[in-house]
């Protein structure tokens, strides 16, 4: 009889039934999604935008999606090839990836203001660093996505090594029966939360406990990739002119409802996720272009090197906001297409030069310290 330690590390335990695949390469298609995310938040904004402004928003809850598939298919992949899962090593590299741009951020801010003479309420520098600032006003306003994503690691760790250690064997199906259940309740829990309340971003739209479904749809299409990637290639292979379409559907509601209103908080973002993991699963089982193209060379390739940046330019881009705004203030510019332009240029240039210097220092150095297991 095999020992309780050889039975929680049995490679097929937590999803029973698993097909173990090597890891993929990098997505290309995935960092224009990425791209595509970071250039509507920068849509969101600035006035100057149009219809891009009303709706750019949905480029976090493109974030969300993308963060639940990446991110829990690394649990999925540490898993399938070692058999264990360590959530302190997970943590510590997810640490190394997220911490330093983000404090250099604050540490900027803080100077910043210490040097304008400009001050916040102590509790806002505390639910920054602490990240509680999606219920708590911080120093950023766009940093409570941040604060999602932090809480979601934690929840994923926790229920990782639940699974893991647990006596009962969590085949895919009983894992999406569950994750099912899951969505109907946080939309359950938004329209409670909405009904006979007034619109509030701290009260419908920033909490963890209504923005967790976003992330569970990634993690549930990274299980379906990873446990069952036949029936997942062949979905989105042979449906694409189905799924584009209801894709389009799923965006309806937020389309036709104003931002703030009952539909839109609850329906909407629902409907928002859907679209965003429909988008994912085609981005990932596309078939990929030839590389002389026009369309690869001109389009994909410069919006999926935005992509990768994307993490630290939505973390300066207020920032770099803030310094444009001042400059085209003295040349009666403000407000203007080429104020945006210049926002746009100007947080993708400090987006670059600050992943360069913040960012991949630390991922060279957790890859010495704290490789990923089992390569």
């Amino acid at each position: 009889m095999a020992s309780r330690q050889q039975q929680v590390r049995s490679p097929t335990r937590a999803l029973h039934g698993a097909t173990i695949q090597p890891r993929a390469r990098r997505w290309q298609l995935v960092d224009v999604l990425r791209g595509i995310a970071i250039l509507l938040v920068l849509c969101r904004h600035h006035g100057s935008t149009g219809y891009l402004q009303d709706f750019g928003w949905l480029g976090v809850d493109l974030f969300f999606v993308l963060s639940g598939f990446l991110v829990s298919g690394l649990v999925f992949d540490e898993y399938m090839r070692t058999g264990a899962f360590s959530g302190f090593h997970f943590l510590i590299r997810r640490g190394f990836k997220i911490y330093p741009s983000f404090y250099a951020l604050i540490t900027t801010t803080t100077v910043l203001m210490a040097v304008s003479g400009r001050g916040d309420p102590i509790m806002n520098y505390i639910a920054e660093v602490f990240y509680f600032q999606n219920y708590h006003e911080g120093l950023w306003v766009h940093t409570w996505s941040l604060a999602v994503e932090e809480h979601f690691y934690l929840l994923l760790v926790f229920a990782a090594l639940i699974m893991i250690g647990s006596e009962r064997r969590f085949t895919f199906r009983a894992f999406t029966r569950i994750c099912l259940v899951l969505f109907v309740a946080f939309l359950g829990l938004r329209i409670v939360t909405s009904l006979g309340s007034e619109f509030t971003m701290y009260g419908q739209f920033f909490p963890t406990h209504l923005r967790m479904d976003s992330l569970l749809a990634g993690v549930l299409l990274a299980a379906w990739h990873r446990y069952r990637p036949d029936d997942f290639i062949a979905f989105f292979r042979r449906r694409r002119s189905l799924l584009y379409a209801c894709m389009m559907l799923m965006l309806l509601p937020i389309l036709l409802s104003p931002f703030g209103s009952f539909v839109m908080v609850t329906f909407g973002l629902t409907g928002a996720y859907i679209a965003g993991a429909i988008a994912v699963g085609l981005a990932v089982t596309a078939i990929p272009m030839d590389e002389e193209h026009p369309v690869h060379r001109w389009l994909v390739v410069p919006t999926a090197w935005i992509g990768g940046i994307s993490y630290t330019t939505y973390l300066w881009h207020l920032l770099v906001l803030l310094i444009v705004e001042m400059l085209t203030s003295c040349a009666h510019m403000h407000g203007t297409f080429v104020e945006f332009v210049l926002f746009a240029v100007g947080s993708i240039l400090v987006g670059f030069l600050t992943s360069k210097v913040t960012e991949r220092p630390f991922l060279r150095l957790r890859e010495r310290a704290f490789p990923a297991k089992g390569r």
